[in-house]
């Protein structure tokens, strides 16, 4: 049995002994432990070929309250999913993280969001076709490796600090952010994000630089949102290319409890020197959610030299079915 094998093995047998629909495993006034997770079955064509996306997330987080100042806590997920020419299991960490929660505020080391991603979550809600513009440095992406991060929420205000050292493509950095809720419906926010990382060009770093400003609104069944970014990028063999990027995204929900939804985005990036960069496409996408389980089909169109899905101008169709435990 190999090593991805083994370790599908021992996590399907927790999964199973435990109780489906129990998250919670273990409680008491000071400790809690939980299981979660979800099997994801995803199938897309793009100028004609199929091919799966399927995948399995599996996490464990627990917490421990250790006086009235002071809670540790600590989190894994990882993702698994199939080479598709064999049946062995690709497996991918997602979070690997310890933290404390104090009076002044939150501190988290590991393999975890970045202080931005609370910003570019603001766009990235779509099932499939939202979250692309970002993904291009590492202190921008929605996760890195080594990273510390500070959080500090006071009513309305909300302030993050992280800072990266030798993670991901050898990359340092750090990144800054604020957001204010203005009132329940609508909050802005800003931030800054830097880091020095190699390119695919050996041992060699280069620096880039990403400021973002991103809003949204939401009032009963209507979710709007957006965000703009620019900055300076690097790629190989190219230093400091000036950049400018956009993400929105709108949905409006619908039915007796709001089960379904039908949502559309826009996603654009775009670097003067550096054109495998190109991304320019609008999603669409109905989900229906039925407790635990959800299905959804999305649609992308790509638009002038879009190459996000690859090396040319592609639409994309997507399908899939999820349950979550």
């Amino acid at each position: 049995m190999t090593f991805n094998k083994y370790l599908l093995a021992i996590t399907s047998s927790a999964i199973i002994s435990s109780p489906l629909y129990a998250a919670t495993v273990y409680k008491t006034d000071s400790q809690e432990f939980n299981v979660g997770g979800r099997v994801e079955v995803r199938g897309g064509l793009t100028d004609g070929d199929y091919s799966d996306a399927s995948r399995v997330r599996l996490n464990v987080d627990g917490k421990n309250k250790l006086n009235d100042n002071l809670t540790v806590f600590g989190r894994y997920e990882f993702e698994i999913t199939e080479n598709e020419d064999d049946n062995e299991a690709n497996l991918n960490t997602r979070h690997l993280y310890v933290g404390a929660d104090t009076q002044a505020g939150s501190f988290i080391y590991g393999h975890q969001v970045n202080a931005v991603t609370y910003l570019t979550d603001f766009t990235d809600q779509a099932e499939t076709f939202s979250g692309y513009v970002n993904e291009n440095t590492v202190t921008t992406a929605d996760r890195s490796k080594n990273t510390l991060r500070y959080v500090y929420t006071a009513d309305a205000l909300t302030v993050q600090a992280s800072a990266t050292q030798n993670a991901n493509d050898n990359a340092d950095g750090y990144g800054l952010m604020a957001a204010y809720k203005f009132s329940p419906e609508l909050e802005l926010a800003a931030g800054v994000a830097t880091s020095d990382q190699e390119y695919g060009n050996g041992t060699d770093t280069d620096d880039s630089t990403s400021y973002l400003v991103a809003a949204k609104y939401t009032k009963g069944s209507v979710y709007l949102s957006a965000m703009g970014m620019a900055g300076n990028i690097s790629a190989e063999g190219t230093e400091d290319s000036d950049f400018v990027a956009a993400d929105a995204f709108a949905a409006y929900y619908f039915g007796e409890n709001q089960e379904n939804v039908v949502n559309a985005s826009y996603s654009y990036y775009s670097a003067d020197d550096i054109d495998e960069l190109e991304t320019n496409f609008v999603g669409v996408e109905y989900a229906r959610y039925m407790g635990n389980f959800a299905l959804f089909g999305s649609y992308k169109i790509a638009l002038n030299n879009d190459t996000s899905s690859g090396n040319g101008r592609e639409n994309e169709l997507l399908v899939g079915a999820r349950y979550g435990f």
